[in-house]
């Protein structure tokens, strides 16, 4: 049986053995305890003496609503949690969303201050009632990272009353309007507010008037969320924008004035106000992806027409039912989603307003992948009688996408009609294929093979021309020609055993051909050349004879490499440029100093012109005092009144 010590020892260490957690180290625990409430971390201390002091180290700190507690509990509470912790300990992240009634601001700016002197990174702080505004000041911080106000800030002049943020990369402000001001937005943010933060790259906004904005600048912020703002009518100035949201603000009808100046922007998300308008949107040269929610009408046909102008523009998705015009040359993906759009309406209300759709799908008519939510697939199928006798607006289409658990089969031949009618060659799918880049497509053509792969490769070009019985993008059959022309060998051995293979090799010597013609001297790399080389070697491998491009690329890299000869050139011509821009300069200032000579000698002849004027005057008059008085000295008449009583005879 063994000692009561040994028996002792024995439970504990099976009691070790079910409580693995407490042999946890503290950092780890203090990262299970940061998803809960401080006050369920600091109810851990009733487990074991292991826990009595491991939340008054804890890093993060949750306070919570505390429904079920007397306003007087919740603030003593959180005034515990202040005096007990370990003083020496950080608090990396501080999270309050409390009553105002429950706790004094004169105690959560006690706690805020507390948490900043401690090295404090992130801070959320959301009040949910009325309370007396805080101060800018109050959340000044060398450390603080990441913050969040849900809550009513002083108006005041921001200059006296500032904060200084200098390492704050995300910043969420939600303007919280107390009971005097019910009917209007505050207007207090003023340009002060974002020239204290100069490593803000995050910034989102809420309910706030921002029209006093004399300046709207951020040099670093790269992502912008104003939401149901008044938008600053002054020119917006953030150089490295790449994503923008805006969700119900009022949008003027053509926003070119707002978005000319975002030159990086990428990513456009637009949540439309619930007025039924028409927009222009033109956007940034660079814009990749937009997405467009309307709002939901009641009025009977009253909805939103949209214009979008984007030459870059690959993906367009659309939630809800709106008329859209898309200037793009190429668009890659549109994604159409009607899921809860219709607020819960009944279906034999919804059906209203489905034939809305037979106005939006022409807009996308140069769309290569379409996308339907289950929704949208409904909303289809229950108007394919009105589709019917419409024409199928697609003829760039690859790929229909079909939400998950929708078969194929399930899609009415009316509705088949028309998406697929015009492209014949499209197909229902589950899944778009991964896009590959010209390298990638050209090492996994033989594996793949298939004409859906080929148009993915090849980068959106989509029109097909004949070249030799091979159907080929359109702009390729000219350099094919060129190529037969001046290059005959090169298809000697060219086989047509697989058309589809032949067909997609032809595309891809020719995009290649295309990529490598437009490259300068000066962009030239050791590792494009090995690229091109690989690209080539597989070309030779299906029976092309390349011999004359390998030659070009071994002579490139030659001039390029071997020798130092080629950047000596360009040094020199960078010389020869600065030679050529000081001579200008120089001509510049010569015609300049020219100019001002012109200007200098034309004053001399004027002041000869005045002296000589004058020499005569004084000449007339000389004679008149002669005259006068007889011939007295001439010296006397303009000197002193003794001149020459005691001059030497």
């Amino acid at each position: 049986m063994g000692s009561p010590s040994q028996k002792k020892l024995r439970a504990l260490e099976a009691g070790d053995e079910s409580d693995r957690i407490s042999r946890l180290p503290d950092d780890l625990i203090h990262k299970i305890l940061s998803f809960l409430d401080a006050k369920a971390a600091v109810q851990t201390t009733c487990l074991s003496k292991r826990w009595k002091p491991v939340w008054t180290t804890l890093p993060f700190l949750n306070f919570g609503r505390y429904h079920n507690s007397s306003p007087k509990n919740v603030s003593d509470f959180i005034c515990n949690v202040l005096r007990n912790r370990n003083h020496h300990s950080h608090v990396f992240s501080l999270n309050f969303r409390v009553k105002c009634k429950d706790v004094s601001p004169n105690l959560l700016e006690e706690f805020v201050e507390y948490a900043i002197s401690h090295d404090l990174q992130s801070l959320r702080l959301e009040l949910l009632d009325d309370h007396k505004p805080f101060k800018l000041s109050t959340f000044s911080s060398k450390s603080l990272k990441k913050l969040e106000l849900n809550l009513r800030l002083q108006e005041c002049a921001l200059e006296s009353d500032c904060w200084d943020l200098p390492a704050l990369t995300t910043l969420r402000l939600s303007c919280v309007r107390g009971h005097e001001s019910h009917s209007r937005l505050n207007s207090w943010l003023k340009d002060s507010v974002f020239t204290c933060l100069p490593a803000l790259t995050r910034l989102s906004l809420h309910n706030w008037d921002l029209s006093q904005l004399f300046s709207f600048s951020l040099p670093a912020l790269t992502r912008l969320r104003l939401s149901h703002c008044t938008l600053p009518t002054t020119v917006w100035d953030f150089p490295d924008l790449l994503s923008l949201q805006l969700d119900g603000v009022g949008l003027p009808d053509d926003m070119s004035d707002i978005l000319f100046a975002l030159v990086k922007l990428k990513n456009l998300t637009l949540i439309l106000p619930s007025t039924q308008r028409d927009y222009f949107i033109s956007c940034p040269p660079h814009l990749l992806n937009l997405s467009i929610t309307g709002s939901f009408c009641h009025h009977g046909n009253i909805w939103s027409n949209i214009v979008v102008s984007a030459p870059k523009l690959c993906n367009f998705t659309a939630f809800g039912i709106f008329a859209t015009t898309i200037g793009v040359p190429e668009l890659e993906n549109v994604n159409i989603s009607l899921q809860g759009w219709f607020q819960n309406m009944e279906l034999t209300c919804r059906k209203r307003y489905y034939r809305r759709l037979t106005n939006m799908l022409p807009g996308f008519c140069n769309a290569k992948n379409l996308t339907f939510d289950a929704e949208s697939i409904e909303a289809l199928n229950e108007i394919s009688n009105l589709l019917q006798s419409l024409p199928s607006p697609f003829s760039e289409l690859k790929y229909v996408k079909l939400p998950t658990g929708c078969k194929e089969s399930s899609i009415s031949s009316a509705l088949r009609s028309y998406l697929l009618g015009g492209s014949p060659n499209a197909t229902f799918v589950t899944k778009l294929p991964q896009i590959h880049g010209v390298e990638d497509s050209m090492l996994d053509a033989s594996v793949e093979g298939t004409d859906k792969d080929q148009a993915s490769s090849l980068g959106g070009q989509r029109d097909s021309g004949l070249w030799r019985g091979h159907e080929v993008n359109s702009e390729f059959v000219g350099l094919l020609d060129r190529i037969m022309h001046k290059y005959p060998e090169t298809f000697k051995h060219f086989t047509t055993k697989n058309k589809k293979l032949c067909t997609m090799n032809l595309n891809m010597l020719c995009t290649s051909l295309n990529d490598l013609f437009k490259i300068s001297m000066t962009n030239v790399d050791s590792e494009m050349m090995f690229a091109y080389k690989e690209v080539i070697s597989y070309l030779q491998n299906q029976g092309f004879n390349l011999t004359w491009v390998v030659d070009r690329l071994t002579y490139i890299e030659h001039l390029r490499f071997s020798k130092p000869l080629i950047n000596e050139l360009y040094s020199i011509e960078c010389h020869i440029d600065d030679a050529k821009t000081k001579l200008q300069d120089l001509q510049s200032r010569a015609a300049d100093a020219k100019t001002k000579l012109q200007d200098l000698l034309a004053h001399v002849d004027y002041a000869k012109t005045r002296l000589q004027a004058k020499q005569s005057l004084r000449t007339e008059k000389l004679s008149e005092i002669k005259k006068a008085f007889g011939t007295t000295d001439a010296k006397l008449v303009v000197g002193f009144i003794g001149d020459d009583l005691l001059s030497n005879p």
